[in-house]
């Protein structure tokens, strides 16, 4: 059956992006791409530069897993991906004192970012929330 996984844009705005994430395992577990920047709006003012990358400002999440090695984990997708966070429990993050969480630009950057439940048992949880800094070209 899969998963039952959501990830949606709450909000698209020139110089922000508002994204959620949740789940609720049957213990299949995989990666699904919460930042596609190909799709946000791409204008900033009059401009209509593109929006090539985003840096991770604020994170709130609830994550619920039977094997805390097995939480949540972010990448930069890239020829090789590149993990920058992992998230168990619940809490929240702030970036903004240092302005968010860079991209690293490895090899083959694309600008999306991924989230990842690497393996999950069934029933386990996650609710990810995340306030992006929308970076151009």
């Amino acid at each position: 059956m899969g998963d039952s996984v959501s990830a949606v844009t709450q909000f698209d705005g020139d110089k922000k992006l508002i994204t959620t994430y949740t789940n609720v395992s049957d213990s299949t577990g995989g990666t699904t791409t919460i930042v596609d920047v190909s799709a946000l709006n791409k204008s900033r003012g009059n401009t209509g530069t593109a929006c090539s990358r985003v840096r991770l400002n604020k994170v709130w999440y609830n994550v619920s897993v039977t094997a805390k090695v097995d939480a949540v984990r972010l990448y930069w997708d890239a020829t090789t991906d590149v993990q920058f966070l992992t998230l168990e429990g619940r809490g929240s993050l702030d970036f903004s004192s240092i302005g968010g969480i860079k991209n690293t630009e490895a090899s083959g950057v694309t600008g999306d970012v991924k989230l990842t439940l690497p393996a999950v048992t069934s029933g386990d949880t996650a609710s990810v929330h995340c306030e992006w800094i929308k970076v151009y070209s």
